[in-house]
């Protein structure tokens, strides 16, 4: 029986999943974040390999006829010396296939449609939209990472409630919610605007103790404050969701193609996903849909006869 692998290489976490032709789902794991984008490269390998073997357990390897892996960021000078880390780590799992790696937007607009044209909208860890073409990406928006793009994302959302939250602490800022959430979080019990500049000095030590992607852990208490009607909150939501909107504008211009939402950020029930989805329906009415596994997808891909040229290969 012919299997084919997908996975997925996040920021946060890593995902696999193994299928047969027919789409039947035979195996599935959840690993360890590993892009090597936001971590270093042996960690990310290690993390993707432990997900590979986790999800192939008790399947027959000899079985598998071709993998194809989602990565975020992913350029065309490193695309080359990834695939062949990738085809190693492969082999070391006993598996004997083709193996391809795409950009994590291919997949991910193949988890929420068929069709090989559309917009695919991305907010997790990062945040971005690409204009896919023929299941390639074609043009993109933003994307552009952590410290100066990736606007609307998970990581995006956690700094401004750190910012916001340190603004309120020193009396820069409007009073809210985030500043003893957000403190909580971070340093294990809530602070209030009382506690001064040592306060704020163990709120930035806090944060810089952890890598930057862990900003993201916070998005939750954005959320949560916008929910309860947080007046600062419901900016940053906004200004999330503005952003998100305007990074399909522009890639979309008037298309009726999908519009595919990704990611935990916009493509689950939070506030930011709401307000853009709410957005994206206006403008683009019967257009938006929300992805599946991209895992899954990568599977899907990988049984497709023209998965070489998705790669690029």
């Amino acid at each position: 029986m012919a299997l084919y692998v997908g996975m997925d290489a996040g920021g946060s976490r890593s995902r696999a999943a193994v299928v047969e032709a027919t789409g039947a789902l035979r195996g599935a794991a959840v690993g360890a974040g590993a892009n090597p984008v936001s971590h270093a490269p042996d960690r990310a390998l290690d993390a993707l390999a432990g997900t590979l073997r986790a999800a192939l357990a008790g399947l027959p390897a000899a079985d598998v006829r071709g993998l194809v892996l989602g990565l975020a960021g992913l350029g065309a000078s490193g695309a080359d010396a990834l695939a062949a880390r990738l085809a190693e780590l492969a082999r070391g799992a006993g598996l004997a296939c083709p193996t391809h790696v795409v950009g994590d937007v291919v997949t991910a607009f193949a988890a929420g449609t068929a069709r090989p044209d559309g917009t695919v909208l991305v907010s997790g860890t990062g945040a971005g939209a690409v204009r896919i073409v023929a299941r390639r990406e074609a043009e993109v928006a933003d994307c552009h990472g952590w410290l100066v793009g990736d606007e609307g994302s998970g990581v995006w959302l956690g700094r401004e409630a750190v910012r916001a939250a340190l603004a309120a602490l020193d009396g820069r800022g409007a009073p809210t919610a985030l500043l003893p959430a957000v403190t909580a979080a971070l340093l294990g019990a809530p602070l209030h605007p009382g506690a001064g500049r040592r306060g704020a000095e163990r709120v930035v030590a806090a944060v810089h103790r952890e890598p930057p992607i862990a900003l993201a852990r916070l998005a939750p208490q954005v959320s949560a404050a916008a929910t309860a009607g947080d007046a600062v909150a419901v900016g940053i939501v906004a200004r999330a969701a503005d952003a998100l909107v305007a990074a399909v504008a522009a890639v979309r211009g008037d298309a009726r193609t999908p519009i595919v939402l990704a990611g935990s950020v916009v493509g689950g029930p939070t506030p930011v996903g709401d307000r853009t989805r709410s957005a994206l329906e206006e403008r683009w009415p019967g257009c938006v849909r929300v992805a599946g596994d991209p895992a899954r997808a990568a599977a899907w891909l990988a049984a497709q006869p023209y998965v070489s040229s998705i790669a690029g290969r």
